[in-house]
């Protein structure tokens, strides 16, 4: 029997999938040079339509008879091959066993493959999601660096929305806890820093979910963190931000547990920083920051670590710049504060106690009305005296303190001091005065009345502390 066993001419159809074909191997080739990602993420689209399409054309042709055929073999081989080796090698297959790695919380295994992924494939598709992914896995973790830095660049490629409540809360607990590494690590500065970055996120939180469970709990959590923060600073010796901090404490979250150690550590931060500056030279700044320590505690007793911090700010600033404060609260009816202050620049430059006696006596009485006092009586005329327009005071300290006159007339003001056990003789104008005497004791009452002193008459004031039965 004759058989027909002529063999056909390549058909063009063909010869131009050869041509494609072959240029999507010399394509893929290019690509895998420029970018291996997108090669391995492009692989699969290649090799399925080819294969698909090289089975086609060997069926084809080998029914022809035509040679050619044995060449589509050859890429269907090759793309074959290509398609299994995407699904085992590439950024899918560390992404597929990254994912599962994470679902399952093996997240050591997991930030493995995701790092190999973005390391050796960045351009890959897969590339945003291992981002993404990545970022909680670190947080999970616990490698909190990591985490904060890969979120970050997240959030600035606009793979992560900063706007949601999750990813807020997460960032915030990871600035918490790098803020309680840096402390543990007495790296204060830093971990400080940390506190109010972790703040700053709880804020939105509580502000942008309001009706939230996390709202409720960040309400809670921000003075405790601001406090943190606040006690960093200190150890850092930051007082200005310290002070930021606290009076942040202070004056926003009253009902704060925090508020009441806040408060005096604020009064702490005041003054330590005017002792600072002061150290410094820098005066008109050290003065101001003493009078925002004052003006939170007008009643300061002095004491020896007090006498410390006021001799580093008082004691080399010019006279005139503390009087000007003095003076400014005085006019400003802040009694107490002037007294403090007043008293302070004649400590230190005697030469200004005339100009300053008029408004610090003035003060003294001021503040004696209305306060506790021990009543005290107008004392008889004594003897006669040729002192035309005056009289003559003596003052009998029976008291084991020093006593401290102050005299207040429409004629003018004094001031006369009385060591313990002795007398003091002074010459003043005569006519009505308020008096006030004060003893160097913390716990004894001052003598507070008024006074007529006639012209040319003594007056003899005893002051004695009565012994409790």
């Amino acid at each position: 029997m004759y058989k027909y066993n002529r063999r056909r001419k390549t058909g063009p159809v063909s010869i131009l999938f050869l041509v494609l074909f072959s240029s999507s191997i010399v394509g893929l080739s290019v690509l895998s040079y420029l970018d291996r990602g997108k090669f391995w993420d492009m692989l699969p689209y290649f090799c399925i339509p080819i294969i698909a399409l090289s089975l086609i054309l060997v069926i084809f042709n080998l029914v022809r008879h035509s040679s050619i055929g044995f060449i589509f073999i050859t890429f269907f081989i090759i793309f074959g091959i290509g398609l299994v080796l995407s699904s085992l090698f590439g950024p899918y297959a560390l992404k597929r066993e990254a994912s599962r790695s994470y679902g399952s919380k093996d997240y050591n295994s997991a930030i493995s493959s995701y790092e190999m992924l973005l390391y050796h494939y960045p351009g890959s598709r897969h590339a945003d999601e291992s981002l993404k992914n990545i970022s909680f896995a670190y947080y999970y973790d616990n490698q909190n660096i990591k985490a904060l830095s890969s979120f970050n660049e997240a959030i600035d490629a606009d793979i992560i929305d900063p706007r949601e409540l999750q990813v807020k809360q997460i960032l915030s607990d990871i600035y918490f806890r790098l803020a309680e590494s840096h402390a543990a690590g007495k790296e204060y500065g830093h971990a400080a820093d940390d506190y109010r970055s972790s703040v700053d996120l709880l804020k939105q939180v509580k502000t942008g979910f309001p009706d939230t469970n996390e709202a409720f709990i960040a309400a809670y959590k921000i003075p405790q963190y601001l406090f943190y923060a606040s006690q960093n600073y200190i150890k850092s010796e930051n007082w200005e931000d310290a002070i930021v901090v606290l009076e942040e404490i202070v004056s926003e979250y009253a009902e704060s547990d925090f508020q009441k150690d806040a408060a005096d550590e604020l009064e702490d931060a005041y003054l330590d920083l005017a002792s600072e500056l002061g150290s410094r030279s820098e005066y008109e700044d050290a003065v101001s920051w003493f009078a925002k320590y004052l003006e939170r505690n007008p009643a300061v007793k002095r004491n020896y670590l007090l006498d410390l911090k006021i001799s580093q700010v008082f004691k080399g600033a010019p006279p005139g710049l503390i009087k000007e404060f003095a003076d400014s609260y005085y006019s400003g009816r802040a009694y107490h504060e002037a007294v403090f202050l007043y008293t302070i620049l004649i400590e230190f430059n005697p030469e200004y106690l005339e100009v300053t006696m008029p408004p610090l006596v003035d003060s003294k009485i001021f503040l004696a009305r209305s306060s506790l006092y021990n009543e005290t009586l107008q004392p008889k005329r004594g003897r006669y005296i040729e002192l035309e327009g005056e009289s003559l005071l003596v003052f009998k300290n029976d008291t084991d303190f020093l006593m401290t006159a102050y005299l207040k007339g429409a004629t003018g003001s004094y001031i006369i001091h009385t060591e313990a056990g002795e007398s003091t003789e002074a010459q003043i104008e005569s006519g009505g005065y308020e008096l006030l005497i004060e003893f160097d004791a913390a716990d004894l009452l001052p003598f507070f009345g008024d006074r007529i002193y006639d012209e040319k008459r003594t007056y003899t004031e005893t002051f004695k502390i009565e012994e409790p039965e």
